[in-house]
């Protein structure tokens, strides 16, 4: 198999990797971004008109270090559901402590190995109680020149249950997703799944 063949099977299994549609059609956005012979795309290349749609749901992450991972931006839809504004806070304070470890390390496999991923998060904080299932499908963004930060960009997907808003004075943090696994973007992927 030479290496355009492989390189087509790799794109065709991470388009196949989510369930949710637009989660499909966020990763062909992402294909489409990046340069002939690139595994990853430029940031400057993300033309986000390519996935307008879905802005209110997408969340821009810097990553500057394995301790310095932010929320650059993250979508108004996501926060109408968390009830609190993610944008600008840092991952490691609305994580619970317990799980920064195991979130630090596979946000750092993103960035820098790198790999995407796709979880799914079942949320039963919400004001029916009946909760509601989420997809996110993350890929990371290569910085335009040395020195800038790496981004990683994800998308977030209703994928099961009916949307309800947030239970009032929830904890304003992201929990772990039940399921996660890393997507092989070229690089290959981590053998394990934590640290």
């Amino acid at each position: 198999m030479d290496v355009l063949e492989r390189a087509g099977d790799i794109d065709q299994a991470l388009l196949a990797a989510p369930h949710d549609q637009t989660n499909r059609q966020f990763i062909a956005a992402w294909l489409r971004w990046r340069a002939p012979g690139r595994r990853l795309p430029k940031r400057s290349a993300a033309e986000l008109g390519d996935i307008k749609p879905l802005l209110p749901r997408v969340v821009l992450i810097e990553f500057a270090g394995a301790d310095d991972i932010r929320i650059k931006v993250a979508g108004s839809q996501l926060r109408d559901h968390l009830d609190f504004e993610a944008t600008g806070r840092s991952f490691a304070e609305i994580t619970p402590p317990e799980h920064w470890p195991l979130r630090r390390w596979r946000l750092t496999q993103m960035a820098t190995w790198p790999c995407g991923s796709c979880m799914i998060n079942h949320d039963t904080q919400t004001r029916g109680g009946e909760g509601v299932t989420f997809e996110t499908v993350t890929l990371p963004l290569e910085p335009d020149g040395p020195g800038k930060p790496r981004l990683l960009i994800s998308n977030v997907a209703v994928i099961g249950g009916i949307y309800e808003p947030p239970i009032k004075g929830r904890p304003q943090l992201f929990r772990l997703s039940s399921e996660f696994r890393f997507l092989d973007l070229g690089a290959g992927i981590p053998d394990r799944l934590e640290p």
